[in-house]
């Protein structure tokens, strides 16, 4: 795994504002954009630094993860403390990922000045970030580790493919989020299970009997998260600009270390586990054998 994510680094680099939340990004999402309006922001302060702030959590959480997995720490995380940690971490990065697909569109329609061509150049940058997603599940496989059959970067990937209809359309966006939202919990409670040994409903949050993974977002609950932020970009960042009156914190420590994290969250995401489990057996706290 470690020399696989060495090998990306360098894609992932020039790719990482794709998953981070700005593709260079600003404005609005309309139709059109004027051609006397002010260039869109290239990054909003606040955006980068909640996102630094996730992925600090996530690498605190897969520490304690791999603690427990690997080196017998008797640490309890799907519930309680560690429960809610986690679940704060998942929805940082899936909302800012929504907020991040506005934002970037926007981007592209200020530039070319209409909508052509927006479509697919969206699609293409949730397919890469799938792709990655499809090579991480190949590498845990091949390792025999606890499968990815649809962890984050396969939700972000089809969230941004299919929120590609919606992005000009708040209200529904806002619709079509509730109604999966409520959908995911129906599932939950009519406790919906597929037959044993069928996992291509997985990722619809229908799992087979004892279904065990590393990483897993079902599809109906996280897009419902996902179209928040979509409707959340498009009501405070209308226009490129940012709608609500926020002080400039952005030069204050340790808001630039955070904005750093938060610009490089993809390769973070990537290499992070490599190098924690590489950390942990130097230093012998784990085994895996």
């Amino acid at each position: 795994m470690m020399q696989r994510a060495a090998a990306v680094q360098t894609e992932l680099s020039e790719k990482d504002a794709e998953f981070t939340g700005i593709d260079r990004t600003g404005s609005d999402s309309g139709e059109s954009a004027p051609a006397a309006a002010p260039p869109p922001v290239t990054r909003f302060w606040e955006v980068d630094s909640w996102r630094g702030v996730a992925i600090i959590t996530m690498v605190i959480f897969h520490l304690m993860f791999d603690l427990r997995n690997f080196g017998g720490v008797p640490v309890v995380l799907h519930e309680g403390f560690w429960f809610y940690f986690q679940r704060f971490t998942a929805t940082s990065f899936i909302t800012l990922a929504g907020v991040s697909v506005v934002l970037s569109y926007n981007r592209a329609l200020f530039l070319r000045g209409s909508v052509d061509g927006l479509a697919w150049k969206t699609a293409r940058r949730g397919l890469h970030i799938l792709g990655i997603g499809l090579i991480l599940s190949l590498v845990m496989r091949v390792a025999v580790l606890p499968p990815i059959d649809f962890g984050v970067l396969h939700l972000i990937g089809t969230s941004i493919v299919c929120s590609i209809p919606l992005l000009n359309k708040r209200w529904l966006t806002l619709a079509v989020a509730g109604v999966l939202y409520a959908l995911s919990y129906l599932l939950q409670y009519m406790n919906v299970q597929a037959p044993a040994g069928v996992s291509w409903l997985v990722p619809l949050g229908i799992e087979p009997p004892g279904y065990y993974y590393s990483d897993y977002f079902p599809f109906p609950h996280w897009f419902a998260i996902f179209l928040i932020g979509v409707f959340v970009g498009t009501v405070f960042y209308e226009g490129g600009a940012r709608k609500l009156p926020l002080p400039n914190f952005g030069g204050i420590f340790p808001f630039p270390v955070l904005q750093f994290f938060g610009r490089h969250s993809l390769v973070i995401y990537v290499i992070h586990q490599p190098i924690l489990i590489g950390l942990l057996l130097l230093t012998g706290t784990i085994t895996l054998g």
